[in-house]
């Protein structure tokens, strides 16, 4: 049976089906500032994710400065 079909007869609540798509939106999102800022994004991805802490862990990785690789050479 279709998504919207189960939604519409009422065996999936539409609040159930929007919190696991904006779940994936937002820890996508996570996943690209922690990419682009040289932080751990699996890390990122799964605060992003997770439902309650989901809109802190996006604040947190717009605001946290960019890491610098250092390439540390002996000699």
């Amino acid at each position: 049976m279709n998504v919207f079909e189960m939604m519409r007869t009422g065996e999936v609540h539409p609040l159930l089906f929007m919190v696991i798509i904006k779940a994936i939106a937002l820890g996508c999102l996570c996943f690209m500032l922690a990419k682009s800022k040289n932080r751990n994004y699996r890390l990122a991805f799964l605060a992003g994710a997770f439902p309650v802490i989901n809109f802190f862990a996006v604040l947190y990785y717009i605001g946290v400065p960019k890491l610098e690789r250092s390439s540390s050479k002996p000699g």
